[in-house]
């Protein structure tokens, strides 16, 4: 057992917990108390995140518990940082157990809504715009090809789905911390979608001009403008790889640029 160098208090509002050096604490105080200390300090800010407004019952007992470990690995002649420390990883355990199934699947319905509004409707005017299509037929006047806008238009929707499924897929148990926080890049659901879909379009328009080519057995980029199912699983295989697309695109554009 060590020496406790803190004093550890909650405010009168019982919504913080005050740490203040003991007037005999030693210099240093030692890294494990410092340690726990900041850990504390951080479950609670994630605790006040999760229940402070919407379950003030759930709160006031993680923070009861919360405190208790933290007078007992930071206070007194007989501190048990160790202990506290282990008692903290149980609490972080419960709260990812209670709340990571509500969190994940929440987040799965939000960005699906999202998904679907953002995918039916454009998959929709692609089919529309591939049934239309006059391919060979030049004896009609005026006549447009929509092949490149339909093929973008179903590439689009397909990414959709693909970052919908990415997300289900890498996030199978979200940590303490993703709680919070899903996505550490901090984009909303919304956004996520706009930003992978429009980079999808950049990948689809290359695609197009054959400037890259990607294959997959008998499915091949080259003839994405001429099927649209292969444009809806060029989509979906680009949403699927949402975090990586971005700087695959800029390695294949900095030589470009640079000579």
């Amino acid at each position: 057992m060590a020496k406790g160098n803190y004093i550890v208090s909650a405010t009168e509002e019982r919504n913080d917990i005050v740490f203040s050096p003991a007037p005999d604490a030693e210099d240093p105080i030692p890294s494990d108390q410092q340690d726990l200390m900041f850990q504390v300090g951080s479950v609670l800010e994630v605790v006040k995140q999760l229940y402070q407004q919407n379950d003030q019952a759930s709160f006031s007992n993680y923070f009861n518990q919360l405190l208790s470990l933290a007078q007992v690995g930071l206070v007194g002649a007989n501190s048990q940082p160790a202990l506290a420390l282990r008692a903290l990883e149980q609490i972080k355990a419960e709260i990812v157990n209670r709340e990571s199934g509500k969190k994940k699947n929440g987040y799965l319905r939000k960005l699906g809504k999202l998904a679907l509004l953002a995918g039916l409707p454009p998959l929709l005017i692609g089919c529309c715009f591939n049934y239309f299509i006059c391919r060979d037929d030049n004896s009609l006047p005026g006549c447009l090809n929509f092949s490149y806008a339909a093929a973008l238009l179903v590439l689009w929707s397909g990414c959709m789905m693909g970052v919908w499924l990415s997300f289900a897929i890498t996030r199978t148990v979200l940590s303490f911390d993703e709680l919070v926080i899903i996505e550490k890049d901090r984009l909303e659901p919304g956004l996520r979608l706009i930003f992978t879909g429009l980079l999808s379009l950049v990948f689809g328009l290359l695609f197009i001009r054959k400037a890259i080519v990607v294959s997959l057995g008998d499915i091949s980029s080259v003839n994405m403008a001429k099927d649209c199912l292969t444009a809806f699983i060029m989509g979906v295989l680009l949403g699927l790889n949402e975090k990586i697309i971005g700087n695959s695109l800029t390695r294949k554009t900095s030589g470009i640029f640079d000579k």
